[in-house]
């Protein structure tokens, strides 16, 4: 018989596979699994396989070695063959459908007819099985009571266990702990240290200030000016008319200026002619010896010559109040005193209240003007100084001093206890004494702060579940660091107990 050989790919789905299903006409149709990949595996799949090759008026065998398809196709009644070539030589016998034998009796009843089979309906049988009649002891008043006064009972033991509840109040117990500890600070640390080391910080200001201090010495200064007369000698042939203020001096450097006080005619020869001169500048300086006056300024130095036969007198000088030598010392240390404190207390103020000022005094930084009001010793009254300096001081701010306290008072933290949040309290019990060689000061300090208990709410709940108020409250106290004794509050008051389930009893602090 002819057979139709149908290859399947590892790509063929079922539509696939019924396109190639129905490409010939063909009494028999033989699939043939790839040997490799899961193609067409399911049950659902070899049964629409099977329902198309029905509609083409086939038969339908697989070559397979796949277990799971050789087990539906088995189930199926789908002949299997392991080659082609057994297909194609094999007679396909149709599928043969299992049918069920029934015992003997059953035919022969199945075969009467009827109305010889019909049995008459029990009405009350079936009313009884639809309805069945309750037991009596069910329904006895005395059964009843018992499951009522059970229901109840039930009721009121949920509510003795939901309805209640309590809050319990402890007040953790508090001690003092404290430590003391000998501090260095120096502006070579650079973190805190448990051994006591601190980091010290230069604090800088810039002050300024004026001073005055009466002067307390004299200086001669010139009074009246110094008069004489010179000779003039023409050495020209035609007379020169020399004009009052002509100038004249003396070789010295700085020369010693005179000026003519009255209009002179020269004539030419060699007699010379006197002419009256008055110092320039007053004072003791004009007063000058004999043959000393001997130039001539301006153009007329040329055609005269001149020369003082005789001294010139008359210039006087007098004392006034001027700086003394100790003057601009005095005054700028006293300045520098003022300016000092101003500077100590500037940076005082700058300070936080718990920072430490360990230098006992400002160092001078720098000097940034230094004026004095006369610069040099002259004619005054009053020596003015403008004076601006910067100063530094070494501090120690306080979260450096209170991170050391928290530091050593925490290795010696007692278990269970925690310190109180904002209750450390630094003291210095002595002044800090600075070593101006390495810029280190020492000094002793207590830190001091409050711990209080911990206490665990699970455990006390534990503690005080289940129990009468008073023997809850003094179990409390005996097992738990307390300040006083637990207040217990039930809800009900009159409630004898405390609820036995934890989830009812809160506790709260007293703190």
């Amino acid at each position: 018989m002819k057979t139709q050989i149908i290859q399947l790919e590892p790509h063929d789905d079922i539509y696939s596979a019924k396109d190639k299903m129905g490409w010939g006409q063909t009494a028999r149709i033989l699939l043939v699994w790839p040997a490799r990949g899961r193609v067409l595996n399911r049950r659902l799949d070899l049964i629409m396989l099977k329902r198309h090759c029905a509609e083409l008026g086939s038969q339908l065998a697989f070559v397979v070695r796949n277990p799971g398809v050789r087990f539906h196709a088995a189930s199926l009644g789908i002949p299997l063959y392991t080659s082609v070539h057994k297909a194609e030589q094999d007679h396909w016998r149709p599928e043969r459908r299992s049918r069920v034998q029934l015992p003997l009796t059953i035919r022969r009843q199945s075969a009467e007819p009827w109305r010889k089979r019909r049995i008459p309906l029990n009405l009350t049988g079936l009313r009884d099985a639809a309805h069945p009649r309750t037991p009596r002891w069910i329904i006895h008043p005395i059964t009843r009571l018992i499951a009522f006064t059970l229901g109840v009972l039930g009721v009121l033991a949920i509510a003795a266990l939901l309805a209640p509840s309590a809050e319990i109040t402890l007040e953790p117990e508090t001690l003092e702990d404290e430590i003391t500890i000998s501090v260095a600070a120096s502006p070579e640390f650079q973190t805190v240290d448990l051994s006591g080391s601190v980091p010290a910080r230069w604090e800088t200001v810039v002050v300024e200030g004026r001073g005055n201090l009466p002067t307390s010495g004299r200086i001669p200064i010139p009074d009246h000016h110094a008069k004489g007369e010179v000779v003039f000698t023409n050495l020209t042939d035609q007379t020169i008319v020399l004009p009052e203020g002509s100038l004249v001096s003396t070789l010295d450097d700085p020369p010693i200026r005179f000026a003519t006080t009255a209009l002179a005619s020269i004539p030419p020869g060699r007699e010379g002619t006197t002419v009256p001169v008055i110092a320039v500048s007053p004072g003791t300086g004009g007063n000058v010896a004999a043959e000393r006056i001997l130039a001539i300024e301006g153009p007329l130095g040329l055609a005269l010559t001149v020369i003082n036969l005789g001294l010139t007198s008359g210039g006087t000088d007098r004392q006034v109040a001027a700086p003394g030598e100790g003057d601009y010392q005095k005054l700028y240390e006293q300045l520098y005193e003022t300016l000092a404190e101003t500077a100590f207390q500037e940076i005082s103020e700058k300070l936080n209240p718990d920072d430490l000022l360990i230098s006992q005094a400002v160092d001078l930084l720098g000097t940034q003007e230094e004026t004095f009001t006369p610069a040099e010793p002259s004619p005054t009254d009053q020596l003015q100084l403008v004076l601006r300096l910067e100063f530094q001081a070494l501090t120690v701010t306080g979260e450096d001093l209170r991170e050391l306290g928290r530091a050593a008072l925490g290795t010696n933290l007692r278990e269970g206890f925690s310190p109180e949040p904002d209750s450390l309290t630094i003291v210095n019990l002595s002044k800090p004494l600075l070593n101006e060689a390495d810029f280190t000061a020492r000094w002793r300090m207590r830190a001091e702060w409050q711990i209080s208990a911990q206490l665990d709410h699970t455990q006390a709940i534990k503690l005080a579940i289940g129990l009468p108020p008073e023997e809850a409250a003094q179990r409390l106290t005996d097992e738990l660091p307390l300040a006083q004794p637990s207040q217990i509050s039930p809800r009900p008051s009159w409630w004898p107990r405390l609820p036995f389930l934890p989830f009812r009893i809160t506790i709260s602090s007293s703190k």
